[in-house]
């Protein structure tokens, strides 16, 4: 019988790393994919007001994002247009589901404030009383 030390001389075990480097390639494309998922889809007519100070946001998960065109419409990123009554009944839905919940305004710089006075008051009677603004970064 021949010993095991024989049958494995001359040979070195070597580790095969080619499945593992597609892997990684693999859940990079993943991820890639996905970060591009997470944001949310931007209204085109709203041309937001420019700050200084304005942050990048870190999460987005738990915001309801709405729109203040020019004229006053409040829109959702479904193209709906909301009324007041309508987007606090929207908001306490969504604070009943996330307790976490908060409005994410997209307000036109050329709108007039009692507009986004309205859409703040909505939500807060909704039970969201959080409202973050969006701005333009200046570079």
């Amino acid at each position: 019988m021949a010993k095991k030390k024989d049958i494995f001389e001359g040979e070195e075990l070597k580790a095969d790393l080619s499945p593992m480097i597609d892997l990684v390639f693999l859940l990079l494309i993943f991820f890639m994919v996905t970060a591009n998922m997470i944001t949310y889809e931007k209204d085109k007519r709203v041309v937001v007001p420019v700050a200084s100070d304005a942050k990048v946001p870190e999460l987005i998960e738990g915001r309801i994002v709405m729109n203040v065109l020019q004229d006053g419409t409040i829109v959702d990123t479904k193209k709906r247009v909301l009324s007041e009554s309508e987007l606090t009944q929207l908001m306490s839905q969504a604070k009943a589901k996330n307790p976490k919940t908060r409005l994410h305004l997209r307000a036109d710089a050329r709108v007039p404030y009692k507009h986004i006075k309205t859409a703040s008051r909505a939500s807060a009677a909704g039970g969201v009383p959080t409202v973050i603004f969006s701005t333009h970064v200046v570079q």
